[in-house]
């Protein structure tokens, strides 16, 4: 798997982008786990978790609060600051 790819959701979320908020954070082996709440259009309100290898060399606390865009496409979703 890259660096830019990410697991697969539990659920599924349809294929587009999402506007999101990082709730909480935390330092896995070579990544960190993240919720993520997404804030705008009929999946708002939606958490989704995930562990990314993207933000591991990043502080997971200050990760918290951030906004971020999730990318969907197929069963793999990736974020973007």
């Amino acid at each position: 798997m890259s660096d830019e790819r990410e697991n697969a959701l539990d659920g599924q979320l349809p294929d587009g982008r999402y506007d999101a908020f990082i709730l909480s954070a935390e330092s896995r082996a070579d990544a960190i786990a993240v919720s993520c709440a997404i804030t705008t259009g009929t999946h708002r309100g939606d958490v989704v978790d995930l562990v990314s290898t993207q933000f591991a060399t990043r502080d997971p606390i200050a990760l918290i609060g951030l906004p971020c865009t999730l990318v969907v496409r197929g069963n793999e979703i990736r974020i973007e600051e």
